[in-house]
């Protein structure tokens, strides 16, 4: 029986690219303004991404730690000194990660998860590093783990891992919901949980396993939970 029903967050719970759109345009502002000798803005920083990753290649697993290490790394080809470029970067990581967790919620997201959190366990696994104190999601999630946090990102098994030791329950008790096939579904899948794959309009399923349930939006999920759930039970009616 499910116990404890697992969140992707970003384009699940939300829709992120216009958030990390605004969060962008704040942090580029900031630095405009702040520091105006800078050489790059947010979209030229990109360029030293390659560089960056081939210097420290364990950055890539660390998204909140890589983007401040690349504007440090911007202030400092900009001849900004070492320290003043190490306190910039952190300021302009809070810049960022303020913007970044202003969420605008799927119509109808608070209210699925308040009534499924009557009943479920709820947790969040991340790849992103949206924050579900700021956010307010720590009112219905009781646990949260980001793929920087466990070390590696999904698809790995670090994260479904982690929240299967931290709720001391099996596979088959957990469910998980997610809008990418490949890194959600399919990791998810593999690990022998059930799953439930938030499809939008036009995606197509590229990975290699299929959902126990597919809903078109987040407050069908209720709804797919109890045919889950009523499916599971004559399954074991029928042993």
């Amino acid at each position: 029986m499910i116990q404890v029903i697992a969140f992707d967050l970003d384009d699940t719970l939300w829709s992120i690219g216009p958030i990390i759109f605004n969060a962008e345009k704040r942090l580029n502002d900031w630095l405009q303004h702040e520091v105006p000798q800078l050489l790059y803005d947010v979209d030229s920083m990109r360029t030293l991404r390659h560089e960056l990753l081939e210097l420290e290649p364990d950055l890539g697993n660390k998204i909140t730690e890589f983007r401040r290490r690349l504007i440090e790394r911007a202030l400092l080809l900009s001849q900004i000194s070492m320290d003043e470029a190490a306190e910039l970067s952190h300021q302009a990581m809070n810049i960022f990660l303020e913007a970044r967790n202003e969420i605008m919620f799927f119509d109808g997201a608070l209210e699925t998860l308040s009534l499924l959190s009557n009943q479920f366990t709820l947790g969040a696994l991340t790849n992103g590093n949206a924050d579900i104190q700021k956010i307010g999601l720590d009112s219905y999630f009781s646990f949260a783990f980001s793929a920087e946090e466990v070390g590696a990102p999904k698809p790995a098994d670090n994260l479904f891992r982690r929240a299967l030791t931290h709720t001391n329950t099996r596979p088959q008790q957990m469910l998980y919901v997610g809008d990418n096939p490949v890194l959600d579904i399919d990791a998810a899948n593999r690990i022998g949980m059930h799953t439930v794959w938030v499809q939008h309009p036009g995606q197509h399923n590229t990975g290699e396993t299929i959902a126990d349930e597919k809903i078109e939006h987040i407050r069908q999920l209720p709804q797919a939970v109890e045919r889950i759930l009523s499916r599971f039970s004559a399954d074991h009616v029928g042993q």
